[in-house]
């Protein structure tokens, strides 16, 4: 798959890889017209081993050569000119000329073998151009068709060059499977050139909210997606009469790292409490970084007093270990406050305050946790 984008990114014009939607056109258009080359080919090489046209295999040769050359043209035109909406009319164009010319060559309206190649118009102009030039390639089509047939009821404007039936016949079977060959090509491009962007717009649109709803430095959630988990943990603890612990999270003494060597030391050692904490949690949980040094962290279903007594600890200790950045020891602790849903409140900035309460109790005492209760509702908070 690599190296067929390769191949189509040659034709490709740059200005039309900045618009997804011109993208996709100019793939497809660079797709259709390989497709009909190849085609092309097959008929140009059937026509030359197998139909015996006689005298006039050179119009049925020459109509073939026509089409490779305005398929070859078209290719240079859309590098050249960088317009996918001229060079698909120009295809168009082409592929209208000739097939008139063919029908006209071979018997007309009632018994020209090509006559059903005109389906190609219509699903070439839709695919290219959307729909109101597609609109438009059906409209001609249709007069075409129409004065095609005007022809045959005055019988003027078209001769008959194959010289049996069955050659009639044959040519019928050909083109028949020509015509399924080339919608069915284009419909194969069209899917997997779609297919293909409609992942890559997927895979960017995820990498567009992942960094909306995540932390530069860090890489875990923001303080924004933090706030929609914790209304949606609540909304689940609710429905599943469960408890829910919230956790504010701030770095003793953090600041002097950035002072005394530098705030390039202190991302690092953000970034590693950062992943610590991750590791340290169930993958239930949540660990986001509001800002500054601050933390917080979510845990749903949880088990009062005990769940508390296991994961805190576990939570405080990891922070404690040693960190190394550039062959500098740091050490950094933590202070926690935690509210817990319903027994605090079932209101989500309501437990995010009595949290933060709690974490500026368990500060006076350093390297701890406290969970809030009713005697601290008087504390003050930043």
């Amino acid at each position: 798959m690599t190296l067929f984008f390769r191949f189509f990114d040659f034709f490709l014009p740059a200005t039309l890889r900045n618009n997804p939607s011109d993208l996709m056109r100019g793939y497809i258009i660079i797709g259709m017209i390989t497709t009909n080359i190849l085609i092309s080919f097959f008929v140009l090489t059937f026509l030359l081993r197998f139909l015996e046209l006689e005298q006039n295999m050179p119009i049925g040769v020459s109509l073939v050569v026509i089409c490779l050359i305005a398929y070859l043209v078209a290719l240079m035109l859309l590098k050249v000119t960088e317009s996918f909406v001229l060079t698909a009319n120009f295809l168009l164009t082409i592929l209208t000329a000739v097939t008139v010319v063919g029908i006209q060559l071979t018997g007309g309206y009632w018994d020209s073998p090509v006559m059903q190649l005109v389906l190609q118009l219509p699903v070439t102009g839709f695919l290219l151009l959307g729909l109101r030039p597609g609109l438009f390639w059906l409209a001609v089509t249709a007069l075409i068709c129409f004065f095609i047939y005007l022809s045959a009821i005055f019988d003027f404007g078209y001769v008959q060059l194959l010289h049996s039936q069955a050659l009639i016949d044959t040519m019928y079977i050909l083109l028949q499977f020509t015509l399924i060959l080339i919608v069915g090509g284009a419909l194969i491009v069209y899917e997997t050139i779609n297919a293909q962007l409609a992942k890559s717009l997927y895979e960017e649109k995820n990498r567009f909210e992942h960094k909306a709803s995540h932390d530069d430095l860090t890489g875990i959630p923001n303080r924004f997606e933090f706030f929609r988990r914790l209304k949606a943990a609540i909304d689940e603890a609710r429905e599943r009469h469960q408890r829910l612990a919230v956790v504010y999270l701030d770095l003793d003494g953090f600041k002097p790292i950035n002072d005394l060597l530098g705030h390039h030391v202190g991302d690092e050692a953000l970034r590693v409490v950062a992943q610590r904490l991750r590791h340290v949690l169930r993958l239930s949980d949540t660990a986001a970084r509001l800002g500054g040094d601050e933390f917080a962290l979510i845990l749903p279903g949880i088990h009062l007093p005990i769940d508390l007594e296991l994961i805190m600890p576990k939570v405080l200790e990891t922070i404690r270990e040693t960190i190394c950045v550039n062959g500098v020891d740091i050490v950094v602790r933590a202070s926690c406050g935690v509210s817990v849903f319903p027994v605090h409140s079932e209101d989500h900035s309501t437990l995010c305050r009595y949290a933060d309460i709690a974490m500026y109790r368990a500060k006076e005492q350093h390297d701890t946790y406290v969970v809030f209760d009713e005697s601290m509702k008087l504390q003050k908070t930043r």
